[in-house]
């Protein structure tokens, strides 16, 4: 094997091995509410799922509107792979925007984000 084909060989194998530990973080799988839901009325709580083990020390789910965040109960895990928080707010008719924070096994901090709207405002 000549050196030009062994360092194009060796770039490969960084690339895939790259790819691999890049894809290895942890992802959102579900939510409920769902992403893109128009809901008939108000949701009681939030709750998230994920691919793999997560980390409730660094997890965080906020909840806000147009008008701004709405309060949530204390954010817990429900079991290693999800997290929920209570909606202890109002929450009136229009869109709104979950965003969550949690890690992993590998420690790498991921966040995103999940929209939906609500058609009927809540009676709390």
């Amino acid at each position: 094997m000549t050196v030009s084909r062994t360092v194009r060989a060796a770039a490969i194998i960084g690339i895939v091995c790259a790819t691999a530990v890049l894809s290895a973080h942890t992802k959102l799988v579900n939510s409920e509410p769902k992403a893109g839901a128009a809901l008939t009325t108000a949701p009681k709580q939030v709750e998230l799922w994920f691919n793999e083990k997560i980390d409730p020390a660094v997890s965080k789910i906020e909840l806000t509107s147009a008008v701004g965040k709405v309060a949530l109960g204390p954010v817990h895990a429900v079991d290693d792979k999800s997290l929920m928080a209570p909606i202890t707010g109002k929450v009136d008719a229009g869109t709104y925007s979950i965003t969550w924070q949690t890690a992993g096994d590998d420690g790498h901090v991921v966040k995103g984000e999940v929209a939906f709207s609500v058609k009927s405002a809540s009676t709390r």
